[in-house]
């Protein structure tokens, strides 16, 4: 067995900088769960923002392939696993492609069903694990939660073993109090399993200049304290900004108005806003006239196991995928619904365009997306327009590519749940209407989550003289 300390000189030369003493414990609780955590153990490594999480886990993959042991690479989102990649050198995967496969009802209806794991003596490690939930599926699709199907896939491969990465004071799957995949109690009482861990709690030297991290490590604290009262730190010309109204439509000119607008987002606190923020953004600023255009950036927002990936092992379309427009071909209306006929590619993913039906519907939905039950109404419709036939089996409709079609929004601006697994180095954050009441653990949570979406400068619109300051 490996000493403790050649494990720790090993994992630092693959850091390429001496670890912090925060960082070095980290380590030694990884040794004790990698050399004596023994079967269907689990570890979480959980962290500030800021603390190099990511930079940790980096270096430990790459020590784990110099000695041979199997890695398998999973996060949430497209944006997350690219950003886990980045950082190790390795390719990794959205959980959901990883972890399901695609099949078929006798009526030729797809669903989703865990897939073999035929893995082994692998370590598996999931980074922004705080957006894993325990509910069902919103399709409700999946047998049980992301959380189980997670547990069992891993375990099922012979002397496999799981690594959550995360941070648990950014918001919680939607629906839930708390990020069940970073609760050490719950994951023992759901899975009775050994949980190992350490909390990251020491910024970074590079970070601690940020002052976006330093009000984001400043709420984080004060949550663990059960203080909700925020209060901002902004100062001119540095990476956390207050804008007025007069600098406002300049910044975000800048910002999406250039080659690099795929680096800038809106962080907004619901559907209703950011559908109004990207209908200017889009006519005031990028000068788009139609609905859809080419270079138009969307987020799916439901899963969709009908259309095909190419070059893809599990090749459906998650939720929170983002993809950009490559051409419109057709615009097709069927009584209320409207679709469009495209030509798209994966935004944060290496991948050969593809074509898809998109529901034009959804772009200025106030939900987060249209429920399955209300697109019934389209084969009435379809009938109507004389391409169903009202004889057919209403199993048949299932396979129809219109009531298949991808449910989307664009994506220049996004609620927080959506921005997360995702960072810019232009985060705008749209406040609203705000009263003192609405200061509480949850809007603490939600700035939080906002603040660290940001890799460079977070701009601050809406925000009363009450939060933001200048001490």
């Amino acid at each position: 067995m490996m000493e403790s300390e050649s494990f720790l000189a090993e994992v630092s030369e693959k850091l390429q900088f001496p670890p912090t003493a925060d960082q070095q414990k980290a380590l030694e609780a990884i040794y004790r769960f990698l050399f004596h955590g023994g079967g269907r153990s689990v570890f979480m490594l959980k962290g500030y923002a800021g603390t190099g999480k990511t930079t940790l886990s980096g270096g430990l993959i790459r020590w784990l392939h110099s000695r041979q042991r199997k890695t398998v690479l999973m996060a949430p989102t497209g944006r997350s696993a690219k950003v886990l990649s980045a950082a190790s050198g390795f390719p990794a995967s959205t959980i959901h492609r990883k972890i399901y496969t695609i099949q078929q009802t006798p009526g030729g209806v797809p669903y989703m069903t865990l897939a073999p794991n035929k893995s082994e003596k692998t370590i598996f490690i999931v980074d922004e694990a705080s957006m894993i939930g325990d509910g069902q599926d919103e399709s409700g699709m999946t047998r049980r939660s992301l959380l189980e199907d997670l547990m069992e896939y891993v375990y099922s491969g012979e002397r496999c073993r799981l690594m959550l990465i995360g941070d648990d004071a950014q918001l919680p799957p939607v629906g839930l109090d708390l990020s069940p995949a970073l609760d050490p109690k719950k994951m023992k009482q759901m899975f009775q399993v050994p949980v190992f861990g350490h909390v990251l709690t020491d910024v970074i030297r590079q970070a601690s200049d940020s002052l976006v991290l330093e009000n984001a490590t400043r709420i984080r604290d004060q949550i663990r304290k059960k203080d909700y009262t925020v209060s901002l730190k902004t100062q001119a010309r540095e990476d956390l900004v207050a804008l007025d109204a007069y600098d406002l439509e300049d910044e975000l000119s800048s910002a999406f108005g250039s080659d690099r607008g795929n680096e800038a987002i809106i962080v907004c606190r619901s559907n209703k806003q950011a559908n109004e923020f990207n209908v200017q953004i889009r006519q005031r600023i990028l000068f788009r006239e139609r609905e859809l255009e080419a270079g138009d950036r969307l987020m799916i927002v439901k899963n969709n196991y009908f259309w095909k990936l190419p070059g893809k092992r599990q090749n459906f379309l998650a939720n929170g995928d983002m993809i950009t427009i490559e051409r419109v071909h057709a615009v097709t209306e069927f009584g209320p619904f409207r679709f469009a006929e495209c030509q798209v590619f994966m935004t944060d993913e290496e991948s050969e365009s593809f074509d898809l039906i998109l529901m034009l519907n959804s772009l200025s939905f106030e939900g987060a997306s249209i429920p399955s039950k209300e697109m019934f109404a389209l084969r009435e419709e379809m009938i109507k327009s004389g391409d169903v036939n009202a004889n057919d089996a209403e199993e048949k409709f299932f396979q129809n590519p219109y009531f298949q079609s991808v449910q989307v929004k664009y994506a220049y601006a996004v609620t927080c749940h959506k921005s997360q697994g995702g960072q810019w180095p232009a985060v705008f954050i749209f406040l609203g209407y705000f009263t003192d009441e609405m200061m509480d653990r949850s809007f603490s949570r939600w700035l939080y989550t906002a603040l660290t979406r940001a890799s460079g400068k977070a701009f601050l619109i809406n925000f009363p003289k009450e939060i933001v300051g200048d001490d």
